[in-house]
């Protein structure tokens, strides 16, 4: 509901105040957050690798294709169009299928 509070989002915004606050401290702080992310970014690709060599290519692009082909299903791309259609028209045009049956 609109009127209850999300506490998830008051923590990243405090998170993002904290983040802006400490580039404004100045340059030793800003060169600090800036190696903390490329250690996580260096981290992130190394593990990505692993995983890659642990799974294996073949695998991979079998995965790929059978998502290519889910993507590609009149099914997937019905649920992209209603995603990207009006809420109330989607409901109205249910509710007419709905009174067609009965």
């Amino acid at each position: 509901m609109f009127w209850s509070k999300n506490k998830d989002k008051d923590k990243r915004n405090d998170t993002a105040k904290a983040a802006s606050k400490q580039s404004v401290e100045g340059p030793d702080k800003v060169q600090n957050a800036s190696d903390k992310s490329q250690k996580l970014r260096a981290e992130a690709m190394a593990n990505a690798r692993r995983a890659r060599e642990s799974i294996g290519e073949d695998t991979l692009d079998k995965i790929a294709y059978i998502m290519s082909k889910k993507q590609e299903s009149l099914i997937e791309q019905t649920k992209q169009k209603v995603a990207e259609t009006d809420a109330e028209r989607v409901a109205t045009e249910i509710l007419l299928i709905l009174d067609e049956k009965n």
